[in-house]
C-alpha cells in the first residue's frame, strides 16, 4: 500500500528543532570522543591488543544494559533521563581531561571512561528514539528521523573527528574538555523541552500496583515476538548488522591488501560511506512520500545486498569506493524507514523496550561476526563481502512477508493520525 502522505508535509516544529539541536551537540561529542580516546591511549601504549580494549569498552554497555535500559526508558521521564545521561558523560570526561592534564590518566582510566560514556549513550539514544513519535508532527516521522541521522553524520563523522584531531595536536586534554562541553550543552538544550512531549509512561489509575521491571521486560518480549510482526524484523536486523560488521572487521585489509588503497587515503576511502549516508538522510523523507514504505524498503534492502556483492567483485578501488558510498546511502535510508515504521506501530509506553530489542539485536552477534569474517578472510578476503551480500538477500526473502505487514500497519496508523490532526484543525 502506498503511503498517503503529501510530498511536502507540515513543518517539524519548535520542540523537534530544540531536540535536534541537543542531539547535534551530543553527536559532536560522540565524534570527538571516538577519535580522542584512541589517540590518548596511543600516548600510553603501542600494544595493539591494549589499545583495542577501548573497542570492547565501547560495545560492552550495549550488551550489558541494552534491555534494562529499554525498561527504564518506559518507566521514567525520558527527557530527564537524557539530561542525566549527558551530565554523567560530562562528569566522566571532565575527570579524564583533568587526569590527562596532570599526568594521572592510565589506560584503565580510559577504559572506564569509555565504558561510562557509552553506557550513557545507551540510555540517551533509546530515550531519544522513544520520544520521536511525540516530537514529530503527524506525517513527518521519516523526515524527522532523516534530519536526526543527517545531523549525526555531519557532526559526528565530518566535524567531530577532525576537530578532535586538531585539538589533540594543541594539547592532549583539549578535545576531551571540549567533548565534555558538548555533552553539557546537549543537556542544557534538552531541559527546555515541555512536559507535554516527554511521554512519561505508565498512566495507571491511582492505587494500581505497577508491574516489576522483569515483568515489563517479559511484556515487551511478548509484544515483539507474539503480539506483532516485529520478531522476524529483529532477526533480519541481526542478519543485516552481522553482514555489515563482518565487512568492517576486515575492511582495512580488503582496502589495503586487495584494492591497494594507500594508508594515507584509507580514511577518505572509508569516509565515502558517510557521504552516501548524508545523502540518504536528506532524501529519504521525499522518497517515502512518493514511493511508499514497502516498495522503497524492498528496493533499498535489495540494493544493500547487491552493494555488498559489487564491493566484493569490484575490479579496483574506484569501483569498490563507489559501491561503498552507495552502501552508505541505502543502509541509512533503509534504517530510517524501518525506524519510523517501528515508532509508528509500537505503543508509546512500550517503545523503549522494543527499541532496546532492536539495539541489542544489532550488536549481540557482532563479536562472532568479526571472528567468522577473520576466518573467511584467511581463505580469501573478497569472500567476506560476497558472503555478506548473500546473507542480506536470503534474509530479505525470508523477512519480506513480515516487512509488508509492519510497514502496511505503519502506513495505516500514520494516515489515521494525519486525518485526525486535520479534523482537529478544522474543528
Amino acid at each position: 500500500m502506498q503511503k498517503a502522505t503529501p510530498a511536502r508535509g507540515p513543518g517539524l516544529g519548535r520542540n523537534f528543532h530544540r531536540f535536534w539541536l541537543g542531539s547535534l551537540a551530543g553527536n559532536l561529542g560522540d565524534g570527538m570522543m571516538l577519535i580522542a580516546l584512541p589517540l590518548a591511549a596511543a600516548l600510553i601504549t603501542d600494544d595493539p591488543l591494549l589499545v583495542s580494549g577501548l573497542i570492547a569498552s565501547r560495545y560492552l554497555p550495549f550488551l550489558l544494559f541494552g534491555l534494562a535500559a529499554g525498561v527504564i526508558v518506559d518507566r521514567v521521564d525520558r527527557v530527564r533521563l537524557m539530561v542525566a545521561a549527558n551530565l554523567v558523560r560530562t562528569g566522566a570526561l571532565v575527570a579524564l581531561a583533568v587526569g590527562i592534564a596532570t599526568g594521572h590518566a592510565g589506560l584503565w582510566v580510559l577504559y572506564a571512561v569509555m565504558f561510562i560514556v557509552m553506557t550513557g549513550e545507551v540510555f540517551h539514544d533509546l530515550a531519544g528514539r522513544a520520544l520521536m513519535p511525540d516530537l514529530a508532527p503527524a506525517g513527518t516521522i521519516d523526515r524527522a528521523n532523516g534530519r536526526i541521522e543527517g545531523g549525526r553524520t555531519v557532526t559526528q563523522d565530518f566535524a567531530g573527528g577532525p576537530l578532535a584531531g586538531f585539538l589533540f595536536a594543541i594539547a592532549a586534554f583539549a578535545p576531551i574538555a571540549v567533548n565534555a562541553g558538548a555533552y553539557a550543552l546537549g543537556a542544557l538544550v534538552l531541559l527546555g523541552l515541555p512536559l507535554a512531549v516527554r511521554r512519561v509512561p505508565g498512566h495507571e489509575e491511582p492505587g494500581t500496583v505497577r508491574a516489576s521491571p522483569l515483568a515489563d521486560l517479559r511484556e515487551g518480549f511478548a509484544f515483539v515476538f507474539r503480539g506483532s510482526s516485529l520478531g522476524p524484523i529483529l532477526l533480519f536486523n541481526l542478519a543485516l548488522n552481522t553482514a555489515f560488521t563482518a565487512l568492517m572487521a576486515v575492511m582495512v585489509l580488503i582496502a589495503q591488501d586487495h584494492f591497494g588503497v594507500p594508508a594515507a587515503l584509507y580514511g577518505v576511502f572509508l569516509g565515502s560511506s558517510a557521504v552516501g549516508a548524508l545523502l540518504g538522510a536528506t532524501t529519504v523523507g521525499l522518497l517515502v512520500a512518493r514511493v511508499g514504505r514497502f516498495r522503497l524498503e524492498l528496493v533499498l534492502i535489495s540494493a544493500t545486498g547487491l552493494c555488498f556483492l559489487a564491493f566484493g567483485a569490484a575490479p579496483d578501488a574506484y569501483v569498490a569506493m563507489a559501491a561503498w558510498m552507495l552502501l552508505g546511502y541505502v543502509i541509512t535510508s533503509s534504517n530510517i524507514v524501518m525506524l519510523g515504521a517501528i515508532q509508528l506501530i509500537v505503543p508509546g509506553h512500550r517503545l523503549g523496550r522494543v527499541m532496546s530489542f532492536v539495539q541489542v539485536s544489532g550488536t549481540a552477534f557482532g563479536p562472532v561476526a568479526a571472528l567468522l569474517a577473520g576466518a573467511l578472510g584467511r581463505v580469501e578476503l573478497h569472500y567476506v563481502p560476497l558472503a555478506s551480500g548473500v546473507l542480506v538477500l536470503v534474509s530479505l526473502a525470508l523477512a519480506a512477508p513480515a516487512l509488508r505487514r509492519v510497514v502496511t500497519e505503519a502506513d495505516r496508523i500514520e494516515t489515521a493520525r494525519i486525518a485526525d490532526g486535520a479534523d482537529r484543525h478544522e474543528g
